[in-house]
């Protein structure tokens, strides 16, 4: 990677960087579609002519987990992932309990004999997709279904993708084991998608699919929107790092490379005040790439969507931010919350040299799924909100319809609707 000035980023190179991997997503849509109506159609034998193709049908024999699966899993854990996970699942359960929202919202009394409120409701039946492949994510596990449970969700489906042997990784048995999970499916991509939206012969389908996964999750994700409902785009990571000059390079190197090594479509971005720091970590980052396993594709998220840029103040780098709008952002300043406060579009912010993203993506109880590719414009990050739903109540006692019935007579005539008139009207009429 090169260091470049930000104001000298050419307009390709900032499409590039801004769209990163989303900017890739329109090519395959034909492809994910075509799998998704293959699920749709076939159901299960979509999903195991494909994958028994892929491992075996010896290997490959159904698409449920078993409990002798688990059971086998737990046997292949080691007893220090076990123990992390407890830490996970204490701290996790803690934060999102304090976002459970009231049964009952505030009650408003909006004229004399009016009374309207709000109920809260747990979607009935989510899907949860757990992504695999290049690597082993038994955190999103936790992730995704303690919220669903504190949000009082009666059924809850997983779906992940089996490695080579044709079975989901140990750790991410025990993970969903641990905290009770028993539907768990060995469906990964796109059809995991659509047998979540659609539903087979083994896996039901759900009202709402959660999950982060690589752009054919994403784009299946949003092409299922509308007969389900989704949590936001969660596509490839990404991470973007606010620095000035009390930053440290080796921090900085460190935490690019922990997201590039998700995959090859990851995005690392720095943006830094100082031409120091930026050179240095530039440097930091070469070193630091020749000591990990995972150099080849974090090697590659650098060249695709990689960028190190000095921006002139602190504002400029915050106005850039705004419009990426980044998943992860880092603020390695001298005052990061000052910064953080000005920050509009972001989907999790860790302040200071001592918050890792690693921190937020494992330990501290956070959610680690998160909207990418400038998704968190508008969308949130997970939470126990979004496995519910607010249900309207409204209450009018005889003077209270009285009090509004000019209104709704009156706006009935203006849109020509008589029988809405009519059915207030009717209700004050003699016998």
């Amino acid at each position: 990677m090169k260091v470049i000035d930000l104001k000298n980023l050419s307009k390709k190179d900032y499409l590039r960087i801004m769209k990163r991997s989303f900017g890739t997503n329109e090519n395959i849509i034909p492809q994910v579609r075509e799998i998704m109506e293959q699920v749709k159609n076939e159901g299960d034998q979509a999903i195991l002519k494909k994958y028994q193709t892929r491992y075996g049908s010896k290997i490959y024999k159904s698409i449920e987990v078993t409990k002798e699966e688990i059971d086998r899993a737990y046997k292949k854990t080691d007893k220090n992932c076990t123990k992390a996970f407890k830490q996970m699942i204490k701290n996790i359960t803690s934060v999102h309990k304090a976002q459970l929202p009231k049964k009952i919202d505030t009650i408003v009394n909006s004229e004399k004999g009016i009374t309207v409120w709000r109920e809260w409701r747990a979607v009935g039946k989510v899907g949860l997709y757990i992504p695999g492949g290049k690597a082993i994510y038994p955190s999103s596990v936790l992730m995704s279904v303690i919220p669903a449970q504190i949000s009082g969700c009666k059924e809850i489906v997983m779906c992940s993708p089996a490695g080579a042997n044709g079975q989901i990784p140990a750790a991410t048995l025990v993970a969903a084991d641990m905290v009770g999970l028993s539907k768990i499916f060995k469906v990964g991509g796109a059809e995991a998608i659509g047998a979540m939206a659609y539903g087979t012969e083994s896996i039901p389908s759900v009202y709402k699919i959660f999950g982060a996964g690589n752009s054919y999750v994403t784009v299946a994700k949003m092409l299922a929107f509308g007969t389900v409902a989704i949590d936001m785009p969660a596509g490839p990571s990404e991470i973007f790092i606010i620095a000035d000059e009390t930053a440290r390079p080796s921090y900085i190197a460190a935490d690019l490379l922990a997201d590039g090594e998700h995959g090859e479509d990851s995005a690392c971005v720095l943006l830094t005040t100082s031409e120091t720091i930026a050179e240095e970590t530039r440097k930091e980052t070469e070193n630091q790439l020749r000591r990990i396993s995972t150099r080849e594709r974090a090697s590659e998220a650098l060249k695709r969507y990689g960028l190190i840029a000095i921006v002139e103040t602190l504002d400029e780098a915050i106005t850039f931010t705004n419009t990426y709008a980044p998943e992860h952002l880092e603020i390695m300043t001298k005052n990061p919350l000052t910064i953080a406060r000005k920050i509009q579009n972001a989907g999790s912010v860790f302040l200071g040299n001592w918050t890792t993203k690693s921190s937020g993506d494992y330990a501290t109880g956070a959610n680690h799924i998160l909207p990418t590719g400038g998704m968190a414009k508008m969308f949130p990050p997970l939470g126990v909100e979004a496995y519910g739903k607010w249900m309207q109540v409204q209450k009018c006692t005889k003077e209270g319809l009285k009090n509004i019935k000019k209104t709704i007579e009156t706006i009935a005539d203006v849109e020509q609707l008589p029988a809405h008139k009519n059915a207030t009207s009717i209700r004050f009429m003699r016998e």
